[in-house]
């Protein structure tokens, strides 16, 4: 293989590795309104409730207390329209509850789900991904759940996609 062979090759190697990142979706909680057993504008909660808190709670402005104040955590949900093939990461952060004890929480993108186990009201925020390569375009839903029921559910905060 000559030289220009070799610069050729390369320059194919490294536009074939080439991704371009745009985020598709991202919310902060800002735009909500803040308060006990509260939906975030633009999402859902079943099977219970969640509180849009403010304050020392939170990174900046607004966040979700998984754990409402009904003592039956809710499961915040939206759906997200992706295109198959396309590879995504959900990105968020999320921290203990600050107010004493561990939770459970089960986050899902589509078919892909993750449990962080024990999360302890002293652990900070943390930033967290999760992939998903859906394999037909449609709707596919992210959800992020608290087990438990006690009020005091653990910290979400700026989420994309």
């Amino acid at each position: 293989m000559n030289a220009h062979s070799i610069v050729v090759a390369g320059l194919l190697l490294a536009a074939g590795s080439a991704h371009a990142v745009t985020t598709i979706f991202s919310d902060d909680f800002n735009a909500s309104v803040s308060g006990l057993n509260v939906v975030p504008t633009g999402w859902t909660v079943t099977d219970g409730t969640v509180d849009v808190v403010s304050g020392s709670y939170c990174l900046t402005g607004l966040c979700v207390d998984l754990d409402g104040s009904t003592s039956n955590a809710g499961i915040l949900s939206r759906d997200i329209s992706l295109t198959g093939g396309l590879t995504y990461t959900l990105g968020f952060d999320l921290s203990g509850n600050k107010r004493g004890g561990t939770d459970n929480i089960t986050v899902a993108f589509g078919g892909s789900s993750t449990t962080f186990t024990a999360l302890a009201s002293n652990a900070p925020y943390a930033h967290f991904t999760l992939d998903l390569t859906p394999a037909s375009d449609g709707l596919y839903a992210i959800s992020f759940s608290n087990a438990g029921g006690d009020n005091v559910g653990a910290l979400l905060e700026n989420i994309s996609i």
